[in-house]
């Protein structure tokens, strides 16, 4: 019994092996995520920046460009909508109308594509990592190198925006790419082929008063670096460099070679499995019937019927417990698979007590052991099986 379960209970470790992982691999595992910075968007592509009214009405939009979404009246309505990022934008832009929506900053959309310029003016290398922060929540970092390819304007300026691709207040208001939190970062050179190495922080306190929560959410964000500035001697507010990208998740990090492992493992507790269910199968054909009862009181003599399954077998000893004795010694049985053998065993003497029957058996491919048999004592189960012949016979005359 032992042999038959573990195969499956191996099967069973092996499988658990390929399950995904606790809630504290998955912590362990996320201090890892992150995902290369992309290639930046055409120098041609618009980032335009829609300001919602109290209704979340969008205004008409640009298709083929890059949106952001900005909503300002949470005071006003009650939503659980951030909007302090929304109202400083507003400011920095000089709108003071209701809704709006800019082009690069321009109010103008000509203005803004006349402003374009044609050639990358920037090398922007790094990555994007979720990282858990000494406060305990997940912060988002950004190594990065910072290279100008010519002189750009003092008042350059990155800003870090994280929007959510659709957005729900609890009133039911609908937005696409929300802006929920936006960050300046000024620390870099602006001098042409002066690279900066550095990393940009937003704080999980930051992400978290946006309402931004990448663990219960990890899907369904975008960030999106815009530098806006000017060339060196230059007084335009120009879009120097757009990237945009998904907040990298756990399985941006995972490569094939992550699902080798699990799946070799998958295979072997199939094989595994399979072969102890095979083996349970053969194990139950191959095991033999064996029946055995008294047909004579005295002497004593119990006579064996045995079934051979798909296996062959040999019967290699018989002894019984005391007070019982077997007279005379016992010959080796040999079946054939499929065939079936009768012999008897005489006893010296008839007891009141129960027989107590060991018999050694051996099958080809499934090993040795030894059946035991309680039988009650031959004047007991004989008297049992006349008493019951002659009820029959009582019944039948009837």
């Amino acid at each position: 019994m032992m042999r038959l379960m573990i195969g499956p209970l191996l099967a069973m470790f092996l499988l658990a092996g390929c399950l995904p992982y606790s809630t504290g691999a998955a912590d362990e595992a996320l201090q890892t995520v992150s995902s290369t910075l992309p290639q930046p968007e055409p120098q041609d592509r618009l980032l335009i920046e829609s300001f919602l009214n109290q209704d979340a009405d969008l205004p008409a939009s640009v298709d083929g460009e890059h949106h952001l979404t900005w909503w300002s009246w949470s005071d006003q309505t009650g939503s659980n909508w951030p909007d302090d990022d929304a109202k400083a934008r507003k400011g920095q832009l000089g709108i003071e109308t209701e809704a709006m929506t800019v082009y690069n900053e321009q109010q103008d959309m000509a203005v803004a594509e006349a402003l374009q310029l044609e050639q990358s003016v920037l090398e922007l290398q790094g990555s994007i990592q979720l990282v858990y922060d000494d406060e305990g929540g997940i912060a988002l970092h950004l190594p990065v190198e910072l290279t100008p390819r010519v002189n750009l304007s003092d008042d350059t300026v990155l800003s870090i925006f994280i929007t959510e691709d659709r957005a729900v207040d609890h009133h039911g208001r609908v937005a696409h790419h929300l802006v929920r939190d936006m960050m300046p970062q000024v620390g870099f050179s602006v001098e042409a082929k002066n690279t900066t190495e550095t990393t940009w922080i937003v704080p999980s306190t930051h992400l978290e008063a946006a309402g931004v929560n990448f663990d219960e959410e990890p899907h369904g964000w975008h960030i999106t670096l815009a530098f806006f500035g000017d060339l060196e001697g230059g007084e335009e507010s120009r879009l120097l460099a757009l990237y945009t990208t998904p907040v990298p998740t756990s399985w941006d990090s995972t490569t094939i070679g992550d699902f080798f492992v699990p799946a070799f493992l998958l295979v072997l507790c199939l094989v595994i499995a399979s072969g102890a269910v095979m083996g349970s199968f053969k194990r139950e054909k191959g095991m033999p019937r064996i029946d055995a009862q008294w047909t004579s009181q005295d002497p004593p003599v119990l006579q064996f019927r045995v079934v051979a399954g798909t296996q062959p077998l040999s019967l290699n000893g018989c002894s019984a417990a005391e007070p019982w004795s077997i007279r005379g010694g016992f010959k080796r049985v040999k079946i054939s698979a499929g065939n079936k053998r009768e012999f008897a065993i005489r006893f010296k003497r008839s007891e009141s007590s129960d027989c107590h029957v060991s018999l050694n058996v051996e099958v080809e491919e499934l090993g040795s052991w030894t059946q035991y048999l309680r039988l009650p004592s031959a004047e007991e189960a004989l008297r049992s099986v006349q008493i019951n012949t002659e009820k029959a016979t009582d019944g039948g005359e009837a």
